[in-house]
């Protein structure tokens, strides 16, 4: 999956869960879901594709092995602090994208689906393409410059996306606000005082 279908996935099962128990989205626990969602590639994918400590992109923290625990401690920490909606957000963040990383493989035929979140118990063979090769064949295939035999998965990935931001929008853009806020601090720059 991308970085943003995982975002859209965890944000989309945020919001969900937050409207059953009648609540509406909000900033915090927006930014936390889409950190817990984010967060397996921003560790693994580095690891692999630019140290080369691992052999593919789906490693420690897309573990079951580490992501059960981390989670745990989150929501347990957050608790601690009275901070519960930021832990429950980026647990489901966090979670919804290893599902999605194993979904994904299910839906493509991917011998190593159930082994992309059982590491170090199941190691992937590495990958057999050079990093930028690879980057140029999953650009090519998002955008349509190359064929490909599983087009509705890439479809279905974008709707996915066009979906969350039709969501995300009639939540009321949760998230929105501070950033708006910094950028017209940063557009309007120092004041002397004197105006």
């Amino acid at each position: 999956m991308w970085p943003w279908s995982h975002a859209a996935v965890g944000y989309l099962c945020y919001s969900i869960g937050t409207r059953l128990v009648g609540r509406r989205p909000t900033t915090g626990p927006t930014v936390a879901v889409l950190f817990g969602a984010l967060l397996p590639d921003l560790v693994d994918k580095p690891l692999s594709w630019v140290f080369g400590l691992v052999p593919q992109g789906y490693a420690v923290a897309h573990s079951v092995l580490l992501a059960v625990p981390l989670g745990i401690a989150a929501l347990v920490l957050t608790h601690q602090h009275d901070r519960r909606l930021l832990g429950i957000a980026f647990v489901v963040g966090y979670w919804s994208h290893l599902l999605g990383d194993v979904l994904f493989g299910v839906l493509r035929s991917n011998p190593h689906a159930f082994g992309r979140v059982l590491w170090p118990i199941v190691t992937l063979p590495a990958y057999e393409q050079p990093v930028l090769t690879r980057l140029g064949d999953y650009v090519s295939v998002f955008t349509g410059f190359q064929s490909t035999d599983d087009a509705m998965i890439v479809i279905l990935g974008a709707s996915v996306v066009y979906v969350t931001i039709g969501v995300w929008i009639f939540d009321g853009r949760p998230g929105l606000t501070p950033i708006r806020q910094a950028l017209e601090r940063s557009f309007d720059g120092p004041t002397d005082g004197n105006e």
